[in-house]
């Protein structure tokens, strides 16, 4: 069985080297193919957006994205939610998005066609642009059902708000391929209209949440594969590559890497710690034993924390959020555009917020913490919001109290396991690279089949590779050729 390697382009506006031979939009796509360095071991280049400057409606944006995605309210902003989607739609939406979508690619259809997709572990459908999509971009390589010969309609309608933007289509099945594996006949929306959700040549959405969750009903195609028994183990995990705010020299940076059957040991060090998540089985959600600020035990705990790749900031109750900044000197609450929530906090200042799961601590990186400078005046933001007005967070949320995003998950290994016991789990950062099917630490959380481990030496480094399609078809052709 093989264990897959799956690295990343995280970008919103996903500008990558063009390939040699074909300057459409699907190149960008192309150039971060599947590139097999030894049997079963694949691997694609990771890349991250990172912008040195930012404003306050770009904050105001992210802020608003996860509150709307998870239901909790807005209105308790001086604009009305109508008038702040007019004034956000385009750029200053999409920004929401920057820092927080990592990349990859699937290809669907017959003949199979490339497509680069968000990856979305606070959702759980698929969720294409269609080649006739409104309110895409004219770069965007949307999926063409009538150009593929194994795709099949099902004349239901789809309809789903994302954060700041809205979906609609209809439900389709096709043949999708991730990583060399391919599920048939896939259930996913194909939408021909998408506002606020892709940009560039970003083609869609790929949620790595329960089928519980999905608005399709459709299993999740990594829940797909996990189910499938092909697998080495039903795991997938993430290392993300983090930068101080400005520590950033270019738009195009190193990311980090996803790997789907397993986790790549050689980026933590010690054993996965793994927490069993939420019984609903819809979201990757866990409990937080408590939060320490400079050692201090805040007494802060919460039954239900949502860990979300697709989201920048930490969400939770404004209580919780207030006694956290109090411990940090010279932190102050500031309103973005009337949005309150948010705190102020010294631009080089020393934070050391940890949280607790699985009676382990983990820091939030300060570079993460730190959100970068929001105003003219020198003043940088924290990376943890408050998700409402109120104290507390209430029954709308569907009891939802934290939502955990990339500044926490910059610091840490985090694995995903389907299988029983199900649950998130996270280790120390390593320095390594290597693809490896991990272990657990936990007795009653194990997982056997993820201690199968690959051999050393059985895969190379991304990092030490650039690929272009045609580079990459030459080298197959001479390797045929030769043997």
């Amino acid at each position: 069985m093989k264990l897959i390697t799956f690295e990343l382009a995280s970008t919103l506006v996903l500008l990558l080297l063009p390939s040699l031979t074909d300057a459409r939009p699907a190149a960008a796509a192309a150039s971060i193919a599947a590139v097999k360095t030894a049997p079963g071991i694949i691997e694609l280049p990771l890349q991250r957006l990172s912008k040195r400057t930012r404003t306050r409606d770009e904050f105001l944006a992210k802020a608003n994205f996860m509150r709307t995605k998870y239901g909790f309210d807005t209105t308790s902003t001086t604009e009305s939610r109508s008038k702040r989607r007019r004034r956000a739609a385009g750029t200053v939406a999409m920004t929401a998005f920057q820092d927080a979508e990592y990349v990859g690619t699937i290809s669907i259809g017959t003949p199979a066609e490339s497509h680069s997709v968000i990856l979305d572990t606070g959702s759980a459908d698929l969720i294409m642009a269609a080649d006739d999509c409104k309110g895409c971009a004219s770069t965007t390589n949307g999926y063409s059902a009538a150009g593929s010969s194994s795709s099949a309609s099902t004349s239901t309608s789809f309809s789903i708000t994302y954060g700041s933007g809205d979906a609609s289509g209809t439900l389709v099945k096709d043949n999708v391929t991730i990583s060399g594996y391919t599920i048939a006949s896939q259930t996913f929306a194909s939408c021909t209209t998408m506002d606020n959700i892709v940009a560039g040549n970003i083609s869609g959405l790929l949620g790595l949440g329960w089928q519980g969750l999905a608005t399709s009903g459709a299993v999740p195609l990594v829940q797909a594969l996990a189910n499938s028994g092909d697998l080495p183990s039903k795991v997938f995990g993430f290392r993300f590559k983090s930068y101080a705010y400005d520590k950033l020299t270019s738009d195009y940076m190193t990311g980090g890497k996803m790997t789907i059957g397993g986790t790549d040991t050689s980026a933590y060090s010690g054993d996965i710690n793994w927490v069993n998540i939420d019984a609903s089985k819809t979201y990757w959600q866990i409990p937080l034993d408590t939060i320490t600020v400079r050692g201090n035990d805040l007494g802060i705990s919460a039954d239900n924390v949502v860990i979300d790749t697709g989201t920048t900031l930490i969400g939770a109750p404004a209580a919780a959020v207030a006694a956290i900044y109090a411990q940090i000197s010279g932190a102050a609450a500031v309103s973005l555009s009337g949005s309150s929530g948010y705190y102020s906090i010294p631009c080089s200042g020393t934070y050391n917020v940890a949280f607790t799961f699985g009676n382990v601590s983990y820091a939030i990186p300060a570079d993460a913490f730190n959100t970068g400078q929001y105003d003219s005046s020198g003043n940088c933001l924290g990376a943890i919001f408050a998700l409402t007005s109120s104290s507390s967070i209430g029954t709308s949320s569907s009891s939802l109290q934290w939502i955990i995003g990339d500044a926490f998950l910059t610091g840490v290994y985090s694995a995903y396991r389907f299988s029983s016991p199900a649950a998130v789990g996270f280790a120390t950062l390593g320095s390594g690279g290597s693809a490896g099917s991990g272990s657990s630490s936990s007795s009653s959380s194990t997982d056997t089949s993820s201690n199968k481990s690959m051999t050393s030496g059985s895969t190379r480094s991304a990092s030490s590779l650039t690929v272009y399609p045609f580079a990459f078809t030459l080298g197959l052709l001479s390797l045929i050729l030769s043997t």
